[in-house]
């Protein structure tokens, strides 16, 4: 199904983020995952294993999956406020990220080349400002599990400052929110 229209206004180019092949498949996973989050009935997570699995293997994919669910539901716990995320069957919005999208996929990025201090502002953007230590050792053990090809650098954009002021909520919100946007 293709929807006609425009990103949201913080939407990034993917290409953008100087991802490799192997983010930018994460990226289309994790979409799924987050529609079945917000929609159970969809039963998307069927899609997000299947398309693990096309995309590196019967092997592989599942387990590839299997480890993004853990970073994803880790988010989901200390993340305060909603997640945006794009459709994964609409064909406009494959191309672009928001910023949510764009935060998650550039720690994974830095992680997946040990650069942890290039990850520093994703996980605050993530997390609202909060170095939260159980998002880092998830998404590191992720990253040691499926690390980058020997010798790949991370792209300039992993560099990006952060985009929201550091701050500590005691708080923990009812529920968690995911809000899919066109």
């Amino acid at each position: 199904m293709t929807h006609d229209h425009l990103p949201t206004p913080d939407a990034v180019p993917v290409a953008s983020l100087g991802l490799d092949d192997f983010e930018t498949g994460l990226l289309a996973v994790m979409r799924h995952f987050l529609t079945a989050f917000a929609r159970p009935e969809s039963q998307a997570w069927q899609s997000a294993y299947a398309g693990a699995a096309e995309r590196w293997g019967e092997a592989r994919g599942p387990q590839v999956a299997h480890g993004l669910l853990a970073v994803i539901q880790t988010i989901r716990q200390v993340r305060r406020e909603d997640f945006h995320y794009a459709n994964p069957m609409c064909q406009s919005c494959r191309e672009q990220a928001t910023a949510e999208e764009a935060a998650f996929c550039l720690m994974i990025h830095a992680m997946r080349r040990d650069r942890a201090d290039l990850a520093r502002g994703a996980v605050l953007d993530l997390t609202g400002g909060k170095m939260d230590p159980m998002l880092i050792q998830v998404a590191l053990a992720f990253a040691a599990r499926f690390p980058a090809a020997a010798g790949a650098t991370a792209a300039p954009a992993a560099a990006a400052p952060a985009r929201v002021s550091p701050q500590i909520r005691i708080d923990r919100p009812a529920a968690r929110h995911l809000r899919l946007v066109h």
